[in-house]
């Protein structure tokens, strides 16, 4: 059915008792991307191929977004952006659900700034790349979240 990257929920949530914040808005492109680093040894006995340990990152593309956000109704979350300048440094727990696949990939991942700023004239988009503490793991969205993306449909149905 699938393939296409769309309609894709993504959600930071700080360590320690920080609120799950969904970014799916401001962010164009996100992509975990591993990184396995691969050497050609020659020896004495013939050429074999040594690899490092894997290392991931989740690579963002959003569109510059510094608003605080607003308490509502209706909720409006932080921006992307400042939500990563004012946690910086900080591990946050991340959850990608891709409903077209019924897939997830979660996480923990090192918050850092992002740019800011762009060209005159146009969208200030930023690309960020964010290093994994740990491996991400992959697997069947999960009947909490299942639920809570019905109800956002649901809501936005209602809405139009």
């Amino acid at each position: 059915m699938g393939n296409y990257f769309d309609d894709v929920t993504m959600t930071l949530t700080v360590q320690g008792g920080g609120a799950e914040t969904d970014v799916s808005c401001d962010v164009t492109a996100g992509t975990l991307t591993p990184d396995t680093p691969e050497e050609i040894r020659k020896r004495l006995c013939g050429q074999r191929t040594v690899t490092g340990t894997t290392t991931w990152s989740l690579e963002l593309e959003y569109d510059q977004n510094w608003s605080p956000g607003e308490a509502g109704p209706p909720v409006v979350p932080i921006g992307l952006s400042l939500f990563l300048s004012q946690n910086h440094g900080e591990l946050a727990d991340f959850v990608i659900a891709w409903p077209l696949e019924d897939t997830q990939a979660t996480g923990v991942v090192r918050l850092k700034t992002g740019p800011y700023g762009g060209t005159a004239g146009e969208i200030a988009e930023a690309t960020l790349t964010l290093g994994l503490d740990g491996e991400p793991t992959f697997g069947p969205i999960t009947a909490t979240l299942r639920r809570a993306l019905a109800e956002d449909q649901a809501a936005e149905e209602t809405a139009a």
